[in-house]
């Protein structure tokens, strides 16, 4: 009776493996992105943000400097805030980006070699701001505006 039942246990084992191994696992892109679309339990929202060479303003506190600039972003509310995310990437352009912080390390005119660092803060209110920051390692001040850049906000609740 006990070789009948472990030779029934192997093979309900091996018709599940072999049956699980050959169903069709795969969803399309579509379906997936149908299922997100349709789905009750969450939302986003992208922000595009452009940031000009003129917008950067040059903050200054005893040894310490960056620049920064605030944009407005209404689209932030508090259930957002307290329960969901606020995520920002920079954008290399229109098919490559990294969330930040973004460091990055380069060299100065005699190749010491420093890092910058773009970043970004969220504060809550009305309306509600992101900050994006661009720090050196040296603490150091571009001879003129920090260049143009491109940021994106994805907002999940």
């Amino acid at each position: 009776m006990k070789s009948k039942l472990l030779l029934f246990g192997i093979s309900a084992l091996l018709v599940l493996t072999f049956g699980y191994g050959c169903s069709d696992d795969y969803l399309s892109d579509r379906e997936i992105q149908d299922m997100i679309d349709n789905s009750l339990n969450g939302q986003w929202q992208i922000i595009p943000v452009d940031v000009a060479s003129s917008d950067w303003e040059w903050f200054e506190n005893n040894d310490e400097g960056y620049y920064s600039v605030t944009v407005d972003l209404p689209e932030l509310k508090d259930y957002i805030f307290d329960e969901g995310a606020a995520l920002a990437y920079y954008k290399f352009n229109n098919n490559s980006k990294t969330a930040l912080p973004y460091v990055k390390t380069l060299k100065d005119a005699l190749g010491i070699p420093y890092t910058e660092t773009y970043s970004c803060d969220f504060v809550l209110g009305n309306p509600s701001t992101a900050t994006f920051y661009l720090e050196a390692s040296d603490a150091g001040k571009y001879s003129g505006n920090p260049p143009a850049a491109n940021f994106q906000i994805i907002l999940i609740w």
